[in-house]
């Protein structure tokens, strides 16, 4: 398929549906290219290139697959497709398996029930076609394996001929081995116990067994109690054998087949065996899911066949006038009223039959059930239980069959049942918290309701069920059950609206939309609020009248857009609140019941700014205040509540003042009584946290779970602090007592060892210091912080108070002299030495508290930022973080720090730049150290690295500094011109990056960093290898680059392994792939003269680094692998000097290391044999090859020494 023809079905079903077969001629043409593949050439010998049958069938099942959410678009193009196919299995020799694959995937789209009744061909002649069809694969290709769709298919086949009414006798022959009956059923039982086939094999069974011949030749009770019933009989919960179960499971789901399409009459007298079977062998019980569903299904089809269907189903039943949605609407406009359909009128013509009544509303027809069998009331307890079962099919299965039994029995019964089940659902589900119970009722209920058993009079002691189940969320241990509960319950909703007439549902519905609408917008499951959505479409399509702006509401539910949490909760939500005042009422108290208390935290936190939003419009304040707002802080102080209640309480308490202070702000005299509530507002707000404190709530688990609603409580307040100062706005409206244990709980939260407490005590604080510490410079609290972060030995408390200095305020901060010791403080902070080299994050968070502190103070008249050698220091310090290489147990932990200084560094340059009396300050020898510095991470090998400076070189390149870098321009056009560079993506990065070689201000930069990085990664090795190769013949850069390659080994800040063994291996792959080999052959000379200074430099460094070498000695690989590249070039000097250099490590003190010189030297050897023995004889050459290879390499140094010396004078070396 091309790219193009899968981009336009590659989409989910849910959005894009079909609208018809549109491929129909490409599956034409496929299906005839099968007659035109070769018979000896329909296998490849390459294994990378697929056969013709492979593309034919890829393709095909390609195109298939777009069908599967919609497969009844093919069905008037199947008849055409599955003759051609059934032409080729009959017919084609060769061909049968690639047609039998082809439609055995049509069957798979389609399925096999409905191919089975509808498509295949049925004609009488078929079956003795079909049936040695199925005897010649069974002789021919029985050990194929590719035969096994073949014979899928024609097993569907067989299934389709045996449903032609006529007698099978008429089939036999005159002297037969067997009959064509003992025939087919020999067939499916060779079949039936294999789990590819089983399902299929036993529905054909099932009408196969349905059969009046079978009844009457004995076929159906020898099939049971010769077959089944012995295999059954051997079930033993202790048995694992999986062939034995594969047995009993195909059994199982055999006789239920066969008790679903077989008359009552011939099955009825099985029915008691086959029901003490399952009691008496337990297999209801069952641990294997799929015996434990079977038996369900067949325990429900005992039942049916004891009790006789009406004829038409219950006549109690409730039915509506109009099924179908557009004649309901069409109805409902031609007529003025509507009557109930409870009790239908006489000669009434409903579902085409004719129903006469009795002139009390009765049917004349008898409802004669009452003998029911004792066999079905126990069997009902059972299916009851079954709704309780730990698996989702076994419930289903038991309320399904609830609901068919329930459509045979006569009204008491069913009442009875109905009865049961509530209080089932009531006593054991819900006071138990059994969700799986739960989830069953409601399932029980929803088929109740679908096939007209749930009347209208049951619906009072329903509803309440139907209620609690929509609003059951529990959790239990680290996992919650309540969304398949809720799940159901939706499925109920949307159950009674097709089930029941909106007169008779009317009084109902105002409660279930406002339910359904609190799913929609607050489920935290994404399943449940779309499952909630349907419910309520459906409710809106059939009960319209009685839902108020219903279709207004029903496109704003969109199936997409509910699937974002937060819009349901913030958007959708708040619009449904502020214009449809008849559905708020209900959300609200949802949300102060349910969800202010939620077990999951982002609920919680929705929920208050959710309050928030909805204080700004919703109601008027003295309802707020009376009914939400005041209640809440009482709920604050309640002893049940455990420590996730108080957060989500304290939480929206914030909010709402918050949001009271902004509707204040807007309409200052909306409220006469304001100075009464407020007054009392207030005392509530002073006391709260004090009384929290003497009450023991901030202490153990439950204190630190509340510490961030806490926080999140006084920020709130302490930014509405205006509403409650309106006659005085110097006065401090709070007692000290109040102020002092805010500062307490804010200290605690800022020294906390968890980051989103510390985070929320920050944010606090910074509210917090405007609203209290306005007039005051407060400088005892500085020096406190300072006193905390020099005398503790814990890094997050550092990192806690060095954040919170730099977020008070300006005035606090330069009223005493203290602004000096809080720069000394965070310079100390950030230095990298021996004792706090493995202190990251407070390097990190130190890092954006200086950043937050320029900002904070850069542009007061006292600010201390003034002067050159200040700024200069600064974006120094940030400089040098830029370079933190710190190791540790965690790997490359330095990346946190060097991340956070480039993007710090970026918005402090930003900040600078918009000062106008700093920008100056940023000369060009600053901006090339900054550039040069986010240059040097975006060439790193780490992608989150990567990307996060990548971002930060764009936004530097976007500031318009009053002096640019060198070549900006030519810089942006290679960065900038770029549409959403992936920087995480290193094959497109490097090939920008590498373009910066040209520029002799950054190539040293570039070259090292891409040196480094190429040694591990091979993108930027290939970037570095195709940008050299197109400047193969400028020789002044090659030049400069070997230039600088010595300058990176011959520094002393690049004697780290981390640099050295990266950038040889990175030199090495360039030499191997002959890189340098157009410089090499015009300046031979200075190019032997680099390399022979770069030996010489790595030969010092293998001494200077030699211990930490030999702790890992692998290490010494890349150094040999680099020398033996450099022996492709013919140069004697050279050649030499290498060769002396590799036989030392035969001397090595590691047999591996020896070895592994050998052996590279050996490959090099084997490579570039013409230029290193050009004038050796072959004698010389074989021996060199000989001591290589046959020299015991673990033997002691002085046999080495000598063999050492062997081959340097084979090599003419002295």
């Amino acid at each position: 398929m091309t790219t193009d023809t899968a981009d336009v079905y590659d989409h989910d079903p849910v959005y894009f549906s079909l609208n018809e077969f549109e491929q129909h001629e490409q599956i034409k043409q496929l299906i005839e290219q099968i007659g035109t593949i070769d018979n000896q050439t329909t296998i490849t010998n390459d294994i990378n290139e697929k056969t013709d049958v492979e593309r034919i069938y890829d393709q095909f099942q390609y195109i298939l697959n777009q069908y599967q959410e919609q497969p009844q678009l093919l069905d008037s193009y199947l008849p055409d497709m599955i003759h051609k196919l059934l032409h080729y299995i009959e017919h084609g020799p060769n061909k049968n398996h690639i047609a039998g694959a082809l439609l055995h995937h049509i069957i798979k789209v389609r399925g096999f029930k409905v191919m089975t009744t509808r498509f295949l061909p049925h004609e009488p002649h078929h079956l003795i076609v079909v049936i040695n069809l199925i005897e010649r694969e069974l002789k021919e290709n029985s050990s194929s394996e590719n035969s096994w769709a073949t014979l899928y298919s024609l097993l569907v086949w067989l299934g389709t001929t045996c449903m032609v009414p006529l007698d099978l006798c008429r089939f036999d022959i005159k002297s037969p081995k067997q009959t064509t009956m003992s025939q087919i059923l020999n067939i499916y039982k060779h079949f039936l116990y294999n789990s590819i086939y089983m399902r299929m094999v036993a529905f054909n069974l099932g009408h196969f067994m349905s059969r009046q011949d079978s009844i009457r030749l004995l076929c159906l009770n020898d099939f049971l109690t010769g077959e089944i019933l012995p295999i059954l009989e051997t079930y033993d919960e202790k048995q694992n054998d999986e062939n034995i179960i594969l047995r009993i499971t195909a059994c199982l789901q055999t006789i239920s087949y066969i008790f679903k399409f077989g008359q009552r009459l011939n099955l009825i007298t099985y029915v008691d065996s086959l029901y003490h079977l399952l009691i008496n062998k337990q297999i209801l019980y069952a641990k294997r899911i799929v015996i434990r569903r079977m038996a369900y299904k067949l325990l429900q089809k005992l039942a049916m066949t004891l009790l006789p269907m009406p004829k038409h189903g219950a006549a109690w039943r409730y039915r509506r006038g109009v099924r179908n949605l557009l004649d309901s609407l069409t109805l409902k406009k031609n007529t003025s009223t509507t009557t109930t359909t409870t009790t239908i009128k006489s000669s009434l013509t409903i579902n085409g039959h004719s129903r006469e009544q009795n002139e009390n509303g009765e049917k004349e027809i008898e409802e004669d059930n009452s003998n029911v069998p004792s066999t079905v009331e126990p069997i009902i307890d059972l299916l009851m239980a079954g709704l309780s079962d730990k698996e989702l099919y076994v419930r289903w299965s038991s309320a399904k069959g609830l609901g068919r039994i329930t459509n045979r029995l006569r009204k008491s019964y069913a009442a009875q049942l109905v009865s049961l089940l509530c209080d089932r659902i009531s006593t054991v589900a819900l006071l138990a918290c059994d969700h799986y119970a739960l989830q069953g009722g409601c399932l029980a209920l929803a088929e109740l309701a679908r096939r007209g058993l749930l009347l209208p009079e049951c619906l009072d002691s329903v509803m309440p069920i139907v209620h609690k189940s929509l609003n059951y969320d529990e959790k239990l241990g680290h996992q919650t059950y309540g969304h398949i509960v809720r799940d159901a319950a939706c499925y109920v909703c949307w159950s009674f609206a097709r089930a029941f007439d909106s007169i008779d549902f009317r009084s109902y519905t105002a409660d279930l939309a406002g339910m359904l609408l609190c799913i929609i917008c607050f489920d935290w499951n994404v399943q449940c609020r779309r499952a909630a959505s349907a419910a309520l479409q459906e409710n809106v399509g059939r009960q319209g009248e009685y839902f108020p702006h219903g279709i207004d509401i029903i496109q704003q539910t969109d199936y997409n857009l509910i699937g974002k949490f937060d819009y349901c909760f913030l958007i959708l939500a708040h619009s449904l609140i502020k214009y449809y005042d008849i559905y708020g009422k209900y959300m609200i108290e949802h949300l102060l019941k349910y969800k202010i208390i939620h077990w999951k935290k982002e609920t919680r936190l929705l929920t208050s700014q959710l309050l928030e939003k909805t204080t700004l419009n919703y109601g008027t304040i003295e309802d707020i205040y009376e009914n939400i707002l005041l209640p809440l802080f009482d709920r604050c102080l309640d002893k049940k509540n455990d420590g996730i209640a108080r957060h989500g309480l304290l939480s929206s308490c914030g909010h709402i003042v918050y949001g009271l202070y902004q509707r204040y702000q807007r309409n200052p005299n909306e409220c006469q009584r304001l100075s009464e509530l407020r007054d009392n507002l207030q005392k509530k707000i002073s006391n709260l946290l004090i009384e929290y404190k003497s009450y023991g709530y901030l202490e153990g688990y439950s204190g630190d779970l509340i510490r961030p609603s806490l926080c999140s409580f006084i920020e709130n307040i302490s930014q509405s602090i205006d509403y409650f100062q309106q006659n005085n706005k110097n006065e401090i409206c709070l007692p000290n007592e109040t102020i002092d244990c805010w500062q307490t709980i804010i200290d605690e939260c800022i020294s906390n060892l968890d980051d989103d407490v510390r985070q929320a005590g920050l944010n606090a604080l910074k509210a917090f210091s405007n609203a209290f510490y306005s007039n005051s410079s407060s400088s005892h609290l500085i020096d406190r912080y300072l006193g905390k972060i020099s005398t503790t030995s814990q890094e997050h408390i550092r990192q806690g108070f060095s954040l919170a200095i730099a977020s008070l305020p300006s005035h606090m901060l330069l009223a005493s002299n203290t602004i000096n010791k809080i720069l000394d403080c965070f310079f100390n902070l950030i230095k990298i030495t021996n004792q706090t080299q493995h202190l990251i994050k407070q390097r990190k968070d130190t890092l954006i508290a200086l950043c937050n502190l320029y900002e904070n103070i850069h542009l007061d008249s006292l600010s201390p930022f003034s002067n050159q050698d200040l700024i200069n220091k600064l974006i120094n310090s940030y400089l040098r973080c830029t370079r933190d290489y710190t190791n540790d147990r965690f790997g490359d932990s330095g990346r946190l720090v060097r991340e956070i200084a480039c993007t710090q560094l970026v918005r402090l340059l930003k900040l600078i730049n918009e000062n106008n009396n700093n920008k100056y300050f940023l000369n060009l020898t600053i901006l090339h150290n900054c550039f040069c510095s986010i240059l040097t991470n975006v060439c790193s090998k780490i992608d989150d690295l990567r990307m996060i400076s990548g971002k930060a070189l764009i936004e530097f390149l976007n500031i318009q500094f009053e002096q640019t870098i060198e070549h900006k321009n030519d810089i942006e056009k290679i960065f900038l011109n770029q549409n959403d560079i992936d920087w995480r993506n290193s094959q497109i990065v490097f090939p920008l990056i590498v373009q910066l070689l040209i520029y002799d201000k950054y190539r040293y930069v570039t070259w090292l960093n891409c040196l480094i990085t190429a040694g591990e990664l091979s993108n930027a090795s290939q970037a570095l290898y195709a940008y050299l190769i197109i400047h193969k013949t400028n020789y002044n850069l090659i030049n400069s680059l070997l230039n600088d390659s010595e300058k990176i080994f011959n520094s002393k800040q690049n004697l780290q392994i981390r640099i050295i063994i990266p950038c040889i291996q990175a030199c090495e792959r360039l030499l191997s792939q002959s890189t340098f080999e157009n410089f090499y052959e015009k300046y031979s000379e200075e190019f032997i003269k680099h390399w022979i200074n770069i030996i010489q430099l790595l030969e010092d460094i293998l001494i200077k680094k030699l211990q930490i070498l030999n702790n890992n000695p692998t290490l010494y690989l890349h150094f040999i692998k680099l020398y033996c590249s450099l022996l492709q070039f013919n140069n004697i000097e050279l050649r030499n000097l290498i060769l002396k250099l590799i036989t030392k490590f035969f001397l090595h003190n590691y047999p591996w290391v020896r070895r592994q010189a050998a052996q590279n030297l050996y490959d090099t050897f084997i490579m570039f044999n013409d230029d290193l023995f050009l004038n050796d004889n072959d004698d010389k050459t074989e021996q060199i090859m000989n001591l290589l290879t046959e020299t015991d390499w673990e033997q002691n140094l002085d046999e080495l020494t000598t063999i050492r010396q062997t081959l340097l004078n084979l090599f003419h070396i002295e």
